[in-house]
């Protein structure tokens, strides 16, 4: 492990170093706190903790907002989550989530490349405190970010005070990341000028104003790893099917050799893509993506493979985050981290013809897209950067698999009539995919023939006959939906009855 004195190249702001029991003290009730950290990592992992701690002894009635670029970890979120009145614009905590659902904490679900902007533009008020790890700061005062960067820079140009939180105990990242701030009106925004993923076109560093910075505090925790279910059967044939799914696109749009670089979500079933998309005929593949994580490492010593990457964090299990540090100087060479209003940004992502690709909780015969809201209502974790991927991209691609067993022991369909909550629109959906096959929306069709295709190829067959019964008696329309309350309240007890007697 590195010594501070060594992170930490600027004397004069080495001199407000100070105890984190000491830098709680600035946040007051209802200050409003912008923190690092994206997907669990480049996270205050002393700071959050350290102030949970202090209010629950001397002001227990304190509520905080609490903005980040999307996901703390529980063992930085829970604690402080009984003190959060604001939350914004992504979490995974189980206690944030309850008290969400309980209406107990504000919470907005804004897209990600949206929330960044909205931060510099004043849309959320003043920020009283920025909370930022950093693994290096430099001689001049400008800083080195760490594992992730989401809205480290915003939160750093926009706070009244600083606190850096310095971590020895990591690499030193400089020369990962390409940092930019977005312009604020009426100055007019600059064209962002990358061409390819690997390109770079701002600063290794982050520029800061020393004069806001009231602590330094030193932190001697690694990033969480991030846990993985090990790769089901279901998640392979689902990986196999959007594999299936490129090769097509390959042949019909006359990709010749170059695959358009790839968006992928995290999760088991993200992860079984990449490794899928490893064993496929593509090469020299690039992604345009928001979080690198443990599928794409086995790219990174393979050149024929592999050409480049652009995210906004890294985020790996244990095993990953070994062979991470092994890799971490070629790492370097073919990754570059990114604020997430440049790795989520809508014309970029045009611009680059991004395929992407992300799981719900559910989709519905039409091709709309729920991947926030169990029922409907209860929140799971927010919308994240799917909506930015999926309404820009050249294609779009959501994969699920075809039921999910519930808690009280029933299995439901994840591909339903209509999704009571809708993210995405069928608009934004070029296929849907699941271990059963995969349904295509690029052509000029009705919903009447996109829901046919999805019920046949993508619902599991034992939710086939019930799917096929709503659909006839759903009606005429565009999107026919039941207007007789009574046959529709009869269709749901038969699906009701289907859920009950799948075979387990």
């Amino acid at each position: 492990m590195a010594l501070l004195t060594e992170r930490v190249e600027c004397k004069e702001l080495l001199d407000k170093l100070v105890p984190v029991e000491e830098a709680v003290k600035y946040v007051q009730d209802r200050s409003k706190i912008a923190v690092s950290g994206f997907t669990k990592t480049g996270e205050p992992k002393i700071f959050l903790p350290a102030l949970s701690r202090y209010l629950a002894q001397y002001a227990p009635k304190t509520k905080i907002g609490l903005f980040s670029g999307a996901s703390l970890s529980d063992d930085v979120e829970n604690p402080i989550a009984s003190f959060v009145g604001k939350r914004g614009p992504y979490m995974s905590s189980t206690v944030s989530r309850k008290l969400i659902n309980a209406g107990e904490m504000d919470f907005t679900d804004v897209h990600l490349s949206s929330f960044a902007r909205n931060l510099l533009y004043g849309f959320y008020g003043d920020i009283d405190l920025a909370v930022v790890e950093v693994s290096r700061i430099r001689s001049d005062g400008s800083v080195v970010l760490s594992s992730s960067v989401g809205i480290s820079v915003e939160a750093l140009a926009v706070a009244k005070k600083i606190i850096l939180e310095v971590n020895p105990s990591i690499p030193d990242y400089t020369g990962f990341h390409d940092i930019a701030l977005p312009s604020v009106h009426p100055r007019i925004s600059w064209p962002i000028p990358l061409l390819n993923v690997g390109d770079r076109v701002g600063t290794p560093y982050v520029e800061i104003d020393k004069s806001k910075v009231v602590a330094i505090i030193e932190s001697d925790k690694p990033d969480y790893p991030v846990a993985f279910k090990p790769t089901s059967e279901t998640d392979r044939r689902i990986a196999q099917n959007v594999i299936e799914f490129l090769l097509y696109c390959h042949k019909t749009f006359n990709w010749k050799k170059r695959l358009p670089p790839i968006q992928s979500g995290v999760g088991n079933v993200a992860n079984a893509i990449v490794g899928e998309l490893y064993d496929s005929p593509f090469q020299r593949i690039r992604f345009w993506t928001e979080v690198f994580q443990d599928g794409m490492m086995r790219y990174v010593e393979n050149d024929d493979k592999f050409e480049s990457a652009s995210a906004t964090a890294f985020s790996f299990s244990e095993d990953s985050k070994q062979e991470f540090l092994r890799l971490f100087s070629r790492c370097r060479d073919k990754v570059v981290l990114r604020p997430m209003w440049i790795s989520n940004n809508a014309e970029l992502i045009t611009r680059l013809f991004v395929i992407a690709m992300n799981t719900p909780i559910e989709v519905d015969i039409y091709g709309h897209v729920n991947s926030t809201h169990i029922d409907g209502s209860r929140v799971v974790n927010g919308l994240g950067g799917s909506g930015d991927f999926f309404r820009h991209a050249y294609l779009s691609i959501v994969h699920t698999p075809s039921v999910r067993r519930l808690k009280d022991g029933r299995t439901v369909s994840c591909v339903m009539p209509y999704v009571r909550h809708i993210d995405h629109t069928e608009h934004d959906i070029n296929c849907v995919v699941t271990e059963h096959g995969f349904a295509l929306n690029t052509e000029i069709r009705s919903a009447r023939r996109r829901a046919e295709d999805i019920i046949s190829k993508c619902a599991h067959p034992h939710f086939q006959p019930v799917l096929k019964d709503y659909l006839k008696l759903a009606g005429g329309g565009d999107e026919p939906r039941p207007t007789n309350m009574d046959l529709l309240q009869g269709w749901w007890k038969e699906y009701d009855a289907a859920c009950r007697a799948f075979p387990q």
